[in-house]
């Protein structure tokens, strides 16, 4: 089918979508969009009804802003656009089955600065935050072509090549001139892995049954993981320590930057008042906590370089300010993909599970701003058979099999983008 022919056919899907599609077949809410003013950028909310993948671009002649997502359906109603914003218009609708996509008329040219999803806490929803600013066409061309997000869209157009049918609003929705998602890295050598057992010399952890510790349970679950994946011969692996030895947690995020990693793996054991609370959790990074539990949790494992007499509050400016700069990146929704899959392994791979095993909060250690990173939780020491289970080899060796299964997961995931 030549380019004219499928344009229009693809326009004729449009028009079929929007006058026979059902607004209830999609599981996404587009809850409100709003806006914050501020002097150096504009910030843009859309409130969600669920956490979802997204991407966000910038497009030219006429200059628009794009943000593509699953299925959705529109209660946002008419958007209020101050003046301030630079937005002419803005426009949503199906792009291809799955995807809908929402398009902001610009009067002039704008850069997007970050875009990032934040859970739902308390009484806020789910949000996908954009921030933006006015650009000139010369800081335009310099940033054209850069994609936030990590939503799989089929485009037929190389990044940065565009082909708009002028005079067709449609055409912006179908998403002909719209570049695909770039790879987050293209992998020439083998992606390497950092494996990060917590605690470790002074630091003991948490203590279980019969004398055993976290930071022994966790290092051999960790040397495990390790000679499964360099088993596969697909994967580097480095480990932030393979000795009973204490690190700083600002050194292990270092560490792993420093080397240039491609996935970060944290692995501790919880404690908890309750003995009979069993089962693995996954986290990823977040500002706020998803529950009280996971609070004090990332609250407890944070004062562990207290114990070595280093006070966390005093570190340098980088580290202070990594939080920002890790949203400002794909990295945090890298990592949400990433922890949801493995999650899928670990249920599948007979692994018992807390109930909402994703969970999120503000680790120190998972600040790396370019690497995506998850701890998890194997198990609780204050559980005593799930203890004796995490020092049995076999369950280990289940657990880094699961774990394992995730990581595959995540790089086959991390590929077809790439050949996309």
């Amino acid at each position: 089918m030549n380019r004219f022919l499928k344009n229009i056919a693809l326009a004729l899907l449009f028009l079929c979508l929007t006058m026979t599609g059902s607004a209830s077949a999609y599981a996404l809410d587009v809850i409100q969009v709003r806006f914050g003013l501020h002097n150096e950028k504009t910030r843009m909310v859309l409130d969600l009804s669920d956490v979802s993948d997204f991407r966000v671009f910038a497009l030219s002649d006429p200059y628009r802003m794009v943000i593509d997502l699953p299925g959705f359906n529109w209660k946002a109603g008419s958007v209020v656009k101050p003046p301030q914003t630079g937005i002419s218009d803005v426009r949503q609708g199906p792009l291809q089955p799955g995807i809908s996509r929402i398009v902001f008329d610009m009067k002039n040219a704008v850069s997007v600065k970050s875009a990032f999803l934040l859970p739902a806490q308390n009484e806020k929803s789910n949000r996908l935050v954009i921030d933006f600013t006015s650009a000139s066409p010369q800081e335009f061309a310099a940033d054209k072509g850069k994609i936030f997000g990590t939503l799989r869209v089929s485009d037929d157009t190389a990044p940065g090549q565009e082909t708009t049918l002028a005079g067709s609003p449609a055409n912006d929705l179908l998403g002909i001139d719209s570049p695909p998602i770039p790879p987050r890295k293209s992998f020439g050598k083998k992606p390497l892995i950092i494996i990060d057992p917590g605690h470790g010399g002074i630091d003991p952890g948490a203590p279980g049954p019969s004398n055993l510790r976290e930071k022994d349970v966790v290092l051999a679950l960790g040397l495990e993981l390790k000679k499964q994946l360099l088993a596969t011969g697909r994967y580097r692996v480095m480990m932030t320590r393979d000795k009973d030895e204490f690190i700083r947690l600002a050194d292990r995020v270092k560490f792993a930057r420093n080397n240039s990693g491609d996935l970060f793996v944290s692995i501790h054991a919880d404690s908890v008042h309750k003995a009979n609370i069993r089962g693995a959790s996954v986290y990823t990074l977040s500002q706020k906590a998803s529950d009280a539990q996971t609070a004090k949790l990332a609250e407890k494992e944070n004062k562990a370089d207290l114990i070595a007499g280093i006070d966390l509050s005093t570190e340098d400016e980088q580290v202070a300010n990594i939080l920002y700069d890790f949203a400002m990146t794909d990295t945090m929704n890298q990592s949400k993909f990433f922890a949801n899959t493995l999650v899928d392994r670990m249920k599948s791979g007979g692994v018992s599970t807390l109930d909402n095993t994703h969970r999120y909060a503000g680790f120190a250690v998972l600040k790396a701003p370019d690497i995506p990173s998850i701890l998890i939780e194997s198990g609780f020491m204050s559980n005593a058979s799930e203890a004796r289970m995490l020092n049995q080899t076999n369950y280990r060796s289940k657990m880094a099999s699961s774990i394992r299964s995730g990581i595959d997961a995540y790089f086959e995931h991390v590929r077809l983008t790439q050949n996309n």
